[in-house]
């Protein structure tokens, strides 16, 4: 029995001493936890009027394409040394000549042509005047009308008839003797060419495909609201549209290795919506895009694939930021005497990488996170990196009392 209580009364005496060493010892003292507020990237917010741009893409087509025909037949005798692919020419530059001596030799005979027709209505000329003289010593009362027929009058019709048949026919000849020589019917630039020298060629042949260099076109699909937000003026049957009022259009190569930039214009857009995409197409215009100058480091060429800016509608009194800073799609949280305030916007706009809003307060000047804080809330502490901690009020950094 005395072996049993003995333990438990040393351990009794143990626990009483300790308690009372913890009573009577000093007490250490509490140092306050400090908070660190979360760091942040902010920006200041300016009030400004923003122009939308909608980005858009699509192929360089020619404006004016030509399949250059022969009129007439023969043989291929000589080629421009501009007519090949890629080379350029001026307006009314020979390109192609083709054998002229069939239409010289038929020049000479329709000529020849001519010259008889000619000769057989002076003769009729001439018979009508004997007949009007035989009238005459026949019925010296000259009571009575000669016949027409007698007086030869169809015989002289039918003989200017047949020298108006005859020019008809040697300026056809010439004609075609000219069509032998083929010219350009604008400044251009050759796509591709389909004849040779000594080749036969006939009416209807194409001898190549040719387009104009004054300009080309680019036609660039859009969604409907995308089309909105051009705020187009539109054509109407008994109205044009205002050509001032097109937006302008800036385009880049879609390969990105070319810093190369043109300008251009909507000209006009389509009549019908894609029934597969329910897209329209605008078309917009590159003037002179074949002629050097600065910031192009090559022409452009039909077929190549651009990437296109319009310059859209026009916000006014707005502000922006990147989509990062924008939470929910509804407000953004300004930065106030070091702490986060939660501000509701109304978004207008939501472009690629960036946010266009208005908001019911005036924001003009005022300093908002861009650091995106998805669970930030009214009041929370925050310090801009770089920037000395703002100095607060004793609640910033709460102490623990002494009880």
């Amino acid at each position: 029995m005395k072996k049993i209580i003995l333990p438990l009364l040393v351990i009794a005496i143990g626990v009483g001493l300790g308690k009372f060493l913890i009573a009577t010892g000093p007490e250490a003292e509490k140092q306050p936890q400090e908070i660190r507020p979360t760091l942040v990237e902010a920006q200041t917010l300016a009030l400004q009027d923003y122009r939308v741009n909608v980005n858009a893409s699509g192929i360089v087509k020619a404006q004016t394409q030509t399949n250059l025909v022969a009129e007439v037949s023969g043989k291929v005798l000589k080629i421009s040394p501009n007519f090949q692919d890629g080379g350029y020419f001026d307006k009314g530059a020979p390109l192609l000549k083709l054998d002229a001596d069939n239409y010289t030799n038929a020049i000479t005979i329709a000529a020849g042509d001519l010259a008889q027709k000619q000769l057989a209505l002076e003769e009729q000329q001439a018979q009508a005047k004997l007949a009007q003289r035989d009238w005459n010593l026949l019925d010296s009362s000259k009571n009575r009308t000669q016949s027409d027929l007698a007086a030869r009058r169809p015989h002289i019709a039918a003989a200017q008839a047949a020298i108006a048949a005859a020019e008809a026919k040697l300026q056809q000849e010439k004609l075609n003797l000219s069509r032998t020589r083929i010219t350009a019917p604008y400044s251009g630039r050759v796509q591709e060419k389909r004849v040779e020298v000594g080749q036969y060629v006939t009416p209807g042949t194409v001898l190549g495909v040719i387009y104009a260099t004054d300009a080309v076109e680019v036609h660039l699909p859009l969604s409907l609201a995308q089309y909105d937000l051009l705020g187009m003026p539109e054509a109407f049957r008994d109205k044009a549209a205002d050509p001032a009022a097109m937006p302008a259009v800036e385009f880049r190569p879609s390969n990105g290795n070319r810093s190369d930039v043109w300008q251009g214009q909507v000209v006009r857009s389509s009549a019908a919506l894609d029934e597969k995409s329910r897209q329209i197409s605008v078309i917009a215009q590159i003037d002179q895009p074949f002629i050097a100058r600065e910031g192009v480091s090559a022409p452009l060429r039909i077929g190549q694939y651009l990437n296109a800016k319009i310059a859209g509608k026009l916000f006014n009194n707005v502000y922006s930021l990147p989509s990062a800073a924008v939470r929910q799609g509804k407000e953004i949280l300004l930065l106030r005497e070091g702490k986060v305030a939660v501000q509701p916007i109304n978004v207008v706009w939501n472009a690629e990488k960036e946010v266009v809003f208005q908001a019911d307060t005036d924001l003009n000047g005022q300093r908002v996170i861009t650091t995106p804080l998805p669970l930030a809330t009214d009041g929370q502490a925050v310090q801009v990196a770089g920037e000395k901690k703002p100095q607060g009020k004793p609640a910033d950094t709460p102490q623990e009392s002494k009880p």
